[in-house]
């Protein structure tokens, strides 16, 4: 009998290695190409989406840009008639400040002036209220303002210390009152110069 003797090496276990190893880069590029491709569609997608949102602001901000074009071309003037506007709304307050000044009662404290382009804001402390309605008169009877608005009327004492005081005492002491008042100015008699013509 003749033994069997296979001197050759054993080629099956490197077939199948081989083969194991074909199989997984085959797998892990068919996955490789799955993600590409859905990253290619999810993209594409996406810019799909996005593109007309673009295009909206794109329409939107040309509008903005034409709106404020249009509107600095409206606000651009020449110096002359800035000059001619400041004029036209402008006013002298030195008489203004002397007639309040001169219309209050007295005892009475004027606070504060804050004017603007139609009117005077007056702040002042009176000690009764006839006193109060004793101005409002005198102002609504002076040529200078159109209209007198009473604002808010706020009473305080002249000594907030806290103090107790004696019960004979408490009488001496009367509570003042904090007016604030809006005067629409006669524009035309104001630039004029009022009663100094």
């Amino acid at each position: 009998m003749i033994p069997d003797i296979n001197l050759m090496p054993k080629i099956a276990k490197v077939e199948t290695s081989l083969k194991f190893a074909f199989i997984l880069v085959g797998i892990l590029s068919l996955i490789t190409i799955g993600i590409l491709a859905w990253m290619f569609y999810s993209a594409k997608n996406e810019i799909a989406s996005a593109t007309p949102e673009r295009n909206s602001l794109i329409t939107a901000h040309d509008q903005l840009q034409a709106e404020m074009a249009s509107y600095e071309s409206l606000n651009q003037g020449s110096l002359e008639e800035s000059v001619v506007f400041v004029e036209r709304i402008s006013y002298p307050v030195t008489p203004l400040i002397s007639e309040t000044q001169n219309l209050l009662p007295p005892n009475t404290y004027l606070r504060s002036y804050v004017f603007s382009e139609t009117g005077v804001q007056v702040a002042a402390d009176f000690e009764t209220l006839n006193a109060i309605s004793t101005y409002v008169n005198n102002l609504e009877n002076s040529l200078y303002f159109i209209d007198v608005q009473v604002g808010t009327i706020l009473n305080f004492e002249i000594d907030p210390s806290g103090e107790e005081k004696i019960e004979n005492q408490q009488f001496t002491e009367l509570p003042r009152y904090n007016v604030e008042i809006h005067l629409i100015i006669d524009h035309a008699y104001a630039v004029a110069g009022g009663a100094q013509e």
